[in-house]
């Protein structure tokens, strides 16, 4: 599904990682952890092609990622940063604006459908209404993950998804992605609670 070949990056003319390979199955959840400054978010972006490796190769599916083909990868993941605004007044307007795109719209959830994952992470139901500035961080990731796995892509990627998150909290984000059944989950964490939950883990480190 995803594999990574001798992939190396370099910054400020020292390398991040160096001959890094994996593969990734279909349907897999996976942690990628280890200290700060090693490449994990790096390495996330660049399967989203949002970052180019310095040395090696990437395939998506059997399908070389390169400048000709990106566009086309891009359509089938949901991508989820560490840091992100909301550039929408409402949690309603933000829940509906991916789904307003052409590519997406076949997947619009029902309110009903939003109310029932809001549940499932612990949400109220009243968020929906709700202005976005009004919201915690950990609303604010619940959300963003509901809405990552609504997409319904092939794969998702989550940069630290739980870090505004209390235990209970991380516990019910946990059981929601262990429940994406058929969907790849790539993750970067450097919460233990939450690395540990996963059966599938890679260190990325010295």
């Amino acid at each position: 599904m995803i594999e990574f070949e001798n992939i190396t990056f370099i910054y400020d003319n020292k390398p991040l990682m160096q001959h890094f390979s994996c593969c990734i199955e279909e349907g897999e959840k996976v942690v990628l952890y280890g200290p700060s400054g090693h490449g994990k978010s790096t390495l996330l972006a660049s399967i989203a092609g949002f970052v180019r490796p310095d040395e090696g190769t990437i395939r998506i599916d059997g399908k070389r990622l390169d400048p000709t083909t990106v566009q086309q990868v891009r359509k089938e993941i949901a991508w989820l940063p560490q840091e992100f605004t909301l550039p929408f007044d409402t949690v309603e307007a933000l829940i509906e604006a991916p789904f307003d795109l052409r590519a997406n719209q076949s997947a619009k959830p029902s309110v009903a459908t939003i109310m029932s994952h809001f549940t499932r992470l612990g949400l109220d139901e009243e968020l929906y209404e709700k202005r976005t500035i009004e919201i915690s961080g950990g609303q604010r990731q619940r959300i963003m993950l509901m809405i990552a796995a609504l997409l319904r892509k092939k794969i998702v990627l989550l940069d630290e998804p739980t870090s505004a998150l209390d235990p209970h909290a991380i516990s019910l984000v946990v059981n929601y992605i262990q429940a994406m059944q058929g969907t790849t989950v790539v993750m970067v964490s450097h919460d233990a609670r939450f690395i540990e939950s996963f059966d599938r883990k890679i260190y990325i480190g010295d």
